[in-house]
């Protein structure tokens, strides 16, 4: 019974972030950002949501930051796929 109540709640729906704040989100996942360099409105609004938190060595993502991390598009050469640029545009090409 405990089951079944579990399967008929749905998940609360993700926010919509605005292309800014997938960059930043961006920059505090790779950790190579230094924090003035990230948009202070971004940063407040992506820790209310708790997608980051404070670390010591300045924001980093928390377990549903990392997540809607890894649900972001993700840029054409960072698919484990072809590391240069002509093997990455032959493979565009033969799927098109």
């Amino acid at each position: 019974m405990a089951l079944e109540r579990k399967a008929g709640i749905s998940a609360k729906p993700a926010a919509v972030l605005t292309p800014e704040e997938e960059v930043t989100l961006r920059r505090v996942a790779f950790g190579q950002s230094d924090v003035r360099a990230m948009r202070a409105q971004d940063l407040t609004r992506l820790r209310n949501l708790r997608l980051i938190q404070d670390g010591k060595d300045g924001p980093c993502l928390t377990v549903s930051g990392r997540q809607r991390f890894d649900e972001l598009p993700k840029a054409m050469l960072m698919d484990r796929g072809p590391r240069d640029l002509i093997s990455a545009t032959t493979k565009v090409f033969k799927t098109s």
